[in-house]
């Protein structure tokens, strides 16, 4: 049997301490950096931000684009709103609208915001004059939908894209 004796001193617990590190740090290095549920979570469809800031139009542009709509960047309108103190029917019903993509007017009653419209130029229906409409109050996004200026026209959000 061999025996071997040695004394542990400051100078050897450091360098066996960072000889530990070392080997740690190289087991970190040499682990692949794609993780299989990162993977996958990937390859699934992203579903749009709708919390994302908005500091300008051209973040209005990506936000569209990421729901799917060709738009034409430059914004057709971009005006100050005022949100009204209490909702009329149209402006419940809008908000309805907005609730359902995880919107909603109710804290934002009596202030301003910034009216963003685009011209959509990929809807479904084929109808030309389509907007897209992005209402921004303190850069974040508090309403957003896609219409249809006709009489007989229509209403929805940007995250729906509608069979004709």
């Amino acid at each position: 049997m061999i025996v071997f004796a040695t004394r542990l001193t400051v100078k050897k617990a450091a360098a066996g301490l960072l000889l530990l590190c070392a080997v740690a740090v190289s087991v970190g290095y040499l682990m692949p950096e794609t993780e299989p549920e990162r993977i996958a979570a990937s390859s699934e469809p992203q579903s749009p931000d709708l919390g994302m800031k908005l500091k300008d139009s051209e973040d209005g542009v990506r936000l569209l684009e990421s729901c799917g709509w060709e738009i034409d960047p430059a914004p057709v309108c971009e005006q100050e709103v005022q949100i009204p103190e209490s909702f009329d029917a149209a402006y419940q019903s809008y908000n309805e609208l907005q609730q359902t993509q995880g919107l909603d007017l109710n804290a934002h009653k009596g202030k301003r915001a910034t009216l963003y419209t685009y011209h959509v130029l990929n809807h479904p229906s084929g109808e030309e004059g389509v907007t897209a409409n992005l209402v921004v109050r303190k850069k974040r996004l508090i309403a957003a939908d896609v219409c249809s200026a006709k009489t007989d026209g229509f209403l929805h959000g940007i995250t729906e894209h509608p069979d004709t």
